[in-house]
């Protein structure tokens, strides 16, 4: 094993986060890291473009254009043609659903290299038809091991059929170590930092971040929100991070309810995130459909006690009921409002339920998605030389003919 290559439509802090601790990991076996980075930009994240020296070698096949602006034909054919060029003995794979997922799994197993499927998919994401799961579980056994997020995610998968001793854990992971500290430097120095939205004030807040789409259901959080401040004596106020196309319908139902104590304070980059997570008081992640919650990790290194969507992928993993938070029903209002009460209220040891944040979140660390992927890496190892079923190779070749967009096939909406 000489060269293992990790696949994401576009790097983000999350993916930079996990590729170094994967350097770090396999530089030492004698194992070059290759990140294979489709497009350079996307219409779902804001995030700012990582131009720096890095440690491991990036190669982007699509580096001026936007990834979901790009043909499905003319994306599996690059990253073909990528592969082609670094020559990977595994691939590290994002999903199963896209082009560039596909390209990679038909490239590894035409070349009997090991092919890794890395994915947060669980069984409640989306309304599940029998013959369309019949044909997943078809391709997804194509995959020699998989990395995935936590518990629902392992269930899932084993569900479709795939072996359980391939299964390891740790995807969905961000780089505690920053938020932790980050945190903790904003709460000695609170001050430099009061000039962001939503800051100027000194007490604790509800702090939330998603991005502004139904599924996240920031609506539903300012229903309850508007429960809780109708009830709370001293009521704490509400930050909102993050944009996206249901802003301008938020802004009318605070302006339409009269909702006291709302700030939107926008998209962040990374760099300012600490800020909101160290002078937060509680964090409150309200999806009604959320494949794992990786706000939800941040949040968690830096020492917050949660309020957690039970439907939230990361909920089961993460979140101890009534030891670092709770978990609620997102679709009821007065649930959460309560738990927002309860959150607040002078009795409850908030600085206790986020020490245990930190405890439960240092065991999803980027080193542990290193792990585990060489240890999935190495588990595939065994498998890498099966035969390309034909029929999973026909059904490769309609889906990626029948595609109209990169995302014709992706149950989520993002």
């Amino acid at each position: 094993m000489k060269r293992l290559c990790i696949q994401w439509p576009r790097l983000g802090p999350y993916h930079l986060a996990r590729l170094k601790a994967t350097h770090r990991y396999v530089e030492p076996k004698g194992v070059e890291v290759v990140a294979l980075e489709t497009a350079g930009r996307d219409a779902t994240y804001a995030w700012r473009e990582e131009r720096g020296a890095l440690l491991f070698r990036r190669e982007q096949v699509f580096p001026g254009d936007a990834y979901d602006a790009i043909s499905p034909a003319t994306m599996f054919a690059g990253v073909t043609a990528s592969l082609d060029r670094v020559q990977p003995d595994a691939v590290a794979i994002n999903s199963y659903s896209t082009p560039d997922a596909q390209a990679c799994l038909a490239w590894c197993r035409r070349r009997c290299r090991v092919a890794v499927v890395m994915t947060d998919s669980k069984a409640d994401d989306a309304p599940r038809v029998a013959w369309r799961e019949h044909l997943k579980a078809l391709l997804v056994r194509q995959f020699d091991a998989a990395l995935l997020a936590g518990t629902p995610h392992r269930a899932y998968f084993e569900q479709l059929g795939f072996p359980a001793d391939d299964i390891f854990l740790g995807c969905d992971v961000v780089d505690n170590d920053f938020f932790r500290a980050g945190a903790e430097k904003v709460r000695q120095q609170p001050a430099a930092i009061r000039d962001l939205p939503g800051l100027a004030q000194g007490d604790p807040f509800f702090l939330a971040s998603n991005r502004f789409v139904p599924r996240k259901n920031v609506g539903g959080l300012l229903r309850a929100y508007a429960a809780y401040r109708q009830v709370a004596a001293a009521p704490w106020p509400l930050v909102l991070l993050g944009d996206g196309p249901e802003r301008a319908g938020l802004e009318a139902m605070i302006a339409e309810k009269k909702i006291e104590g709302v700030t939107l304070a926008g998209f962040r980059q990374i760099e300012e995130l600490p800020a909101y997570y160290g002078l937060a008081g509680a964090f409150v992640h309200p999806a009604l459909q959320d494949q794992w919650g990786l706000v939800v990790n941040e949040a968690m290194a830096a020492g917050l006690p949660l309020l957690v969507s039970a439907r939230a992928g990361c909920a089961e993993d993460l979140v101890e009921e009534g030891v670092n938070g709770f978990r609620f029903d997102p679709e009821d209002t007065a649930q959460l409002a309560d738990l927002m009460q309860r959150s607040t209220a002078s009795e409850t040891d908030r600085a206790a339920m986020g020490r245990r944040s930190q405890e439960i979140v240092s065991a999803w660390s980027p080193d542990r998605f290193a792990r585990s992927l060489w240890q999935a890496v190495q588990a595939g190892r065994a498998r890498a030389d099966r035969p390309f079923d034909p029929r999973a190779r026909v059904m490769l070749w309609v889906l990626r003919h029948a595609a109209r967009t990169v995302k014709s096939f992706h149950a989520i909406k993002t």
